[in-house]
């Protein structure tokens, strides 16, 4: 050990590298080239929200549980997990089952949409998305996640949505959260339902009672309930001349002012309302 020491510091003193020194560099160098490859991967994906398809999913759990339930990340290494049993009478769902009514149901929310005239893919896509979904949260969730909040996608995301609602057999209060919820992350969406509905007080004439009734009542609660839009989105409606007026646009106003008068217990409320121009 003496005669090592005595030669490597003699080694170093004359700056000379021994063989086995310098393929203990180059290792390292290659494991040091290697884990900055690996922190830079780790790190773009983290800043762009995507997860490395290379990257193992191994949780800590799991390392805990190695020694019972095996180590699934090792190739050709046993594992004991999601195996299901069949105990008497229970039995699982086959596989083929559940895609099968999930086209179903696919099927049968493209044939509505074919039905109530969603003639591009983006507003067939917004369709199946909120006729579709759990509850506003979900159906809120979704429509984010598919990108129809942006550009062009989001206005018709705002005309499919007062389709759905107008088409309903009775008024929904889904349409009103989920607005609320999706004005609350993007209020530039206040604009697009304001153009929306400009553009069915033109349809007056070809609308049903029942779509101008549940329009009416979503209207009251943006406007009254809420406070996203301004009751001065009725100006895209022509009162100067009550003759003029249509029926459906009569039953439109009448049913929304009748029910936000029941809304305010006291008058003086009504007064301040119109004052503020809320």
């Amino acid at each position: 050990r003496v005669d090592y020491m005595v030669s490597a510091l003699m080694d170093l003193k004359n700056n000379k590298r021994r063989q086995q020194d310098t393929v203990h560099g180059e290792k390292t160098g290659r494991l040091r080239k290697l884990i900055g490859q690996l922190k830079a991967a780790s790190q773009s994906g983290a800043r762009s929200g995507k997860e490395n398809s290379s990257s193992l999913r191994i949780r800590l759990k799991d390392i805990l549980e190695a020694e019972t339930k095996g180590r699934w990340w090792k190739v050709g290494a046993s594992w004991e997990g999601n195996q299901y049993k069949l105990n008497g009478d229970d039995s699982k769902m086959s596989d083929d089952k559940i895609p099968a009514e999930e086209n179903e149901e696919e099927d049968k929310l493209l044939r509505l949409a074919a039905k109530y005239r969603m003639n591009s893919d983006t507003r067939r896509s917004i369709f199946c998305i909120i006729m579709g979904s759990a509850d506003f949260e979900d159906a809120f969730e979704k429509l984010v996640k598919a990108g129809m909040l942006k550009n062009k996608a989001e206005r018709d995301t705002s005309r499919v949505l007062m389709e759905c609602c107008g088409n309903e057999k009775t008024y929904n209060s889904f349409y009103e959260h989920l607005v609320k919820r999706i004005c609350e992350y993007q209020p530039q969406s206040k604009f697009s339902l304001q153009l929306a509905y400009w553009d069915s007080f033109k349809q007056f004439e070809s609308m049903k009672p029942r779509k101008a009734a549940n329009l009416a009542k979503l209207l009251f609660s943006l406007v009254v309930k809420h406070r996203i839009l301004r009751i001065s989105v009725l100006k895209g409606i022509d009162m100067t001349s009550p003759d003029d007026l249509s029926e459906i646009g009569m039953i439109f106003l009448t049913l929304f002012f009748t029910t936000m008068l029941d809304h305010f217990d006291d008058p003086a409320d009504v007064v301040v309302f119109f004052e503020r121009g809320m």
